[in-house]
C-alpha cells in the first residue's frame, strides 16, 4: 500500500487532503514513476528524473500527457503546500485500464527510511535475492517483483537487497545501484543491465571528479565478496557503505576511496541546491 505522509498530495492538478489518499491505486493497471529527494526545499536532480521518465515512456509505449514544466510546477506546488524542506516525493503516471485510455497523475511525499548515522559509519546490512528486474532500464512498478524483494529485506532485518541474476552476477539493489571498490578502481554492472539511477550517474561523476576509474562489467557474487569495499547509491541512501552481505561482514565504511567518493557526491548535491535556488 502506498502512503502519503504529508498533509497534502496531488491528483492530476488538484491538491488533496492526506485522509483522501487511495493507498491501493498503484496496484491497478501499470504505473510509471519517479522518486526524488527534497533537500532544503529543492527537488534534487529534477531534470534527470524527468528525462528518465520520458525514457521509460518510450520503452513502455505509454504516453505522458504532461510536459516537463507542468510536472515541475505541480511538484513545486506539493512542496510549497506542505512547507516541506526534506523528504522523498514519488510522482506517478497511473494507467488503470488495459487499453491505457485513462491516465492519472499522482504526487505525494512517501514514507521513507533513511540510513542511520551508524549505517554510514559502520555500513548497512544487505540480503542477497535471486531475481532480475523485468525491464532493467525502465522504472515500472511490478507488484510481484517488489513483494519478493520487500519480503527478503523485512525477514532479514536488512536495509537493502542485492540482486543476483541467473548467471550468478550481482546487478543492483532492490531500490538502489551497486558499486564495488578494488584498490583505486570502482566497479559496477553494465548500464544496459540495471536501472540507470540518477544517483548512480552522479556517483560516477563524483568518482571521476576525484580521479577514480569507473569500470562497467559483469561481476560475479564471489568476486563481489572479495572486493575491498561495497556500496549502494540511491535517492534515499545517497552513497552508503555496505557492512554486511547476508552473514558476511564487509569492512566498507573505513575504506578511504569510498569516503572520498561520498564527500564528492555531497559536493555535487550542494552545488545543485545552490544553482536551483539561484534560478
Amino acid at each position: 500500500m502506498e502512503k502519503s505522509v504529508q498533509k497534502m498530495w496531488i491528483k492530476n492538478n488538484q491538491l488533496m487532503k492526506k485522509e483522501e489518499f487511495p493507498g491501493d491505486f498503484i496496484e491497478k493497471g501499470i504505473s510509471l514513476y519517479e522518486v526524488l529527494r527534497v533537500i532544503k526545499g529543492v527537488p534534487l536532480f529534477l531534470e534527470e528524473h524527468l528525462q528518465r521518465l520520458k525514457n521509460t515512456s518510450r520503452l513502455t509505449n505509454l504516453p505522458i500527457p504532461l510536459n516537463d514544466e507542468e510536472i515541475r510546477k505541480r511538484l513545486q506546488k506539493l512542496i510549497t503546500s506542505n512547507n516541506a524542506l526534506e523528504g522523498n516525493i514519488k510522482f506517478v503516471f497511473n494507467y488503470p485500464n488495459k487499453d491505457n485510455s485513462q491516465v492519472d497523475f499522482y504526487a505525494y511525499f512517501e514514507e521513507v527510511k533513511y540510513p542511520t548515522d551508524k549505517d554510514y559509519s559502520q555500513g548497512a546490512k544487505t540480503v542477497l535475492v535471486h531475481v532480475e528486474r523485468p525491464n532493467p532500464n525502465a522504472k515500472v512498478d511490478r507488484a510481484d517483483y517488489r513483494q519478493k524483494i520487500d519480503s527478503a529485506i523485512r525477514d532479514s532485518s536488512s536495509y537493502e537487497a542485492i540482486l543476483v541474476d541467473r548467471q550468478g552476477n550481482v546487478s543492483e539493489g532492490g531500490r538502489s545501484n551497486l558499486f564495488m571498490i578494488k584498490g583505486d578502481k570502482v566497479y559496477t554492472a553494465p548500464g544496459d543491465k540495471v536501472l540507470k539511477g540518477i544517483t548512480r550517474e552522479k556517483v560516477i561523476a563524483a568518482c571521476q571528479n576525484r580521479g577514480y576509474e569507473v569500470i562497467e562489467q559483469d561481476i560475479s557474487l564471489e568476486e563481489m565478496l572479495n572486493m575491498d569495499a561495497i556500496f549502494i547509491s540511491g535517492t534515499s541512501p545517497k552513497a552508503l557503505p555496505v557492512g554486511m552481505v547476508d552473514d558476511k561482514i564487509i569492512n566498507s565504511a573505513q575504506n578511504k576511496v569510498l569516503r572520498d567518493i561520498m564527500a564528492g557526491y555531497d559536493e555535487i548535491i550542494d552545488d545543485y541546491i545552490k544553482s536551483y535556488q539561484g534560478e
